[in-house]
């Protein structure tokens, strides 16, 4: 139906037409006079793009976290020492994906992106990794939320969880991960929880926000069952006996038995 709708205006059209020769013409030179402008158009835009000099760099760095890592100052050192001009030069000559490919060098940067603005600005879209934890020992590095490890960590305060002991860098990036992960979606257990520590074995301790209190949860291997000691524990806490009694009533807090948690004063 539509097809046959389309056929019967066309005829409609074009016998018009044939009919008003005078009318044709002039729709004939209608379109060339537009498409001529359009070109004449493109021309002369395309000529002050090419001559247009960038008048300044304007960068935006996206992060969940309220500290950063990197700072706008040192994506502009960076783009310094490797000796590219921007500002005030063409933006025909500024080579984005230079650029681009500098900044990304930064171990703590996920992504950059480069484009020009209408007013003749260089934008500069960072997007920055999250860390999760880091883990401190005879080595020193971050392991961010997509389980890549960034080592030479920058000193800067952070709130993430700080791993010590016998931590390897595949126990890091695989069982622990998973562990943190579990911690870090909890918003209490997140508050609760500021240190970890490894023992030779593999098992698990925990030093809460309170300071002198450790919570044993032995290992954290997949099928090990830790997440349900871990709801064990923020059951035990939001409890109406702990609360009565106090939260630092115990020094240590043991969930490595059955359906059961042992404290000892």
């Amino acid at each position: 139906m539509l097809t046959d709708n389309f056929s019967i205006a066309y005829e409609t059209l074009s016998s018009f037409l044939g009919k008003n020769m005078s009318l044709r013409r002039v729709v004939i030179v209608v379109l060339i006079l537009s498409a001529l402008a359009i070109l004449i158009f493109s021309i002369r835009f395309n000529g002050k793009l090419r001559d247009a000099l960038c008048s300044e760099i304007v960068i935006e760095i996206r992060n969940e976290k309220p500290y950063s890592f990197v700072s706008k100052r040192a994506v502009m050192e960076a783009i310094e020492k490797a000796g590219l001009q921007v500002v005030g030069q063409r933006i025909e000559d500024i080579k984005l994906d230079k650029i681009r490919s500098v900044i990304e060098k930064n171990p703590y940067i996920l992504s950059a992106r480069c484009y020009v603005s209408k007013a003749n600005r260089i934008y500069i879209d960072i997007e920055e990794r999250q860390p999760m934890f880091r883990v401190v020992n005879f080595e020193n590095y971050f392991v961010d939320n997509r389980r890549v490890m960034l080592e030479n960590p920058i000193a800067i305060p952070t709130y993430l969880p700080v791993v010590s002991g016998a931590v390897t860098k595949t126990f890091a990036q695989n069982e622990l991960f998973d562990f943190v992960a579990y911690i870090q979606a909890d918003e209490f257990l997140s508050k609760l929880i500021q240190q970890i520590y490894v023992s030779q074995n593999l098992n698990i301790e925990l030093i809460t926000a309170l300071g002198n209190q450790v919570i044993k949860v032995g290992h954290i291997d997949k099928n090990s069952g830790f997440e349900a000691r871990l709801r064990r524990l923020k059951s035990f806490y939001l409890s109406k006996t702990l609360n009565h009694i106090g939260w630092d009533k115990y020094t240590a807090i043991d969930l490595r038995f059955d359906k059961q948690i042992v404290c000892k004063r």
